[in-house]
C-alpha cells in the first residue's frame, strides 16, 4: 500500500537566510569616480550660465536656473553616495547576492544554476583608476557588479564559471559555420552520340 503524501509545513524560522555582514562593499574608488562625472557636469553647467549671464538682458533669471540646476546634481550627488553605500554582493555555495536601492531596498539572488554567461566589463574611466563591472547573465533577471577590483572581478568571474559549468572564454568570436558541402554531380549513363559516316563519292561511269 503507497504511503500518503506528505506535506508538512515549514517554519520560516528554520529557512536559511542572507547575512547582512556577509555583504561586501564595492572599493571606494567607484565612488569617487561617479562624483567626479557629476562634478564635471556642475562645472560645465556653472560656465555655461556665467556666460549666458554675462550677455543676457536679464541675468538674475540665468543665474536662477544655473542655481536650479545646481541644486538637483547636488541631489544626484547624495543620491549617488547613498546608493554606493549600499551597494554590495555575496558570494555562497550555489548562489550569487547583489544588494541595492536607496529609496527601495532589493536584494537580488541568482543561482549558479541558472548562469548563462559571465563577463567583465572595464570601461576607460574603470581602467585608468583600475576597476571593472561584473555582468553576470542568466535566464531571467541579471545581475550587474560595478565598482569591483581587477583582481576580484577576475577571481569572482572564474568561480562564477566554475560552479555554473559555462564557457569562460567569452570573449572570443565564434567561428563562422562552414557553408554546407555540395553533392557531386552524377556521371551520365547516356552514351555519346555515334559519328554519321563520311558521304561516299560516286563511281565513275565506265567508257
Amino acid at each position: 500500500m503507497a504511503e500518503p503524501l506528505a506535506n508538512e509545513p515549514i517554519p520560516v524560522d528554520d529557512l536559511p537566510a542572507l547575512d547582512d555582514d556577509a555583504f561586501v562593499s564595492v572599493d571606494p574608488r567607484y565612488l569617487r569616480a561617479s562624483l567626479a562625472g557629476t562634478a564635471l557636469i556642475a562645472l560645465v553647467a556653472v560656465v555655461v550660465a556665467g556666460i549666458v549671464a554675462s550677455q543676457a538682458e536679464q541675468p538674475v533669471v540665468v543665474v536662477l536656473i544655473g542655481a536650479g540646476v545646481l541644486c538637483v546634481l547636488a541631489l544626484v550627488a547624495v543620491l549617488k553616495v547613498l546608493e554606493v553605500r549600499r551597494l554590495a554582493y555575496q558570494l555562497r555555495a550555489h548562489d550569487l547576492s547583489l544588494r541595492s536601492g536607496v529609496i527601495i531596498h532589493a536584494v537580488e539572488s541568482l543561482p549558479f544554476t541558472r548562469v548563462q554567461h559571465v563577463n567583465v566589463n572595464r570601461g576607460p574611466i574603470e581602467r585608468a583608476i583600475g576597476l571593472a563591472t561584473l555582468e553576470v547573465s542568466s535566464a531571467g533577471p541579471n545581475i550587474v557588479i560595478p565598482g569591483l577590483t581587477d583582481a576580484d572581478a577576475s577571481r569572482i568571474k572564474l568561480l562564477v564559471t566554475q560552479r555554473a559549468g559555462v564557457d569562460l572564454d567569452d570573449s572570443a568570436p565564434l567561428a563562422p559555420p562552414a557553408p554546407p558541402s555540395l553533392p557531386a554531380p552524377a556521371s551520365s549513363s547516356v552514351p555519346a552520340p555515334a559519328p554519321f559516316p563520311a558521304p561516299s563519292s560516286p563511281a565513275p561511269p565506265a567508257p
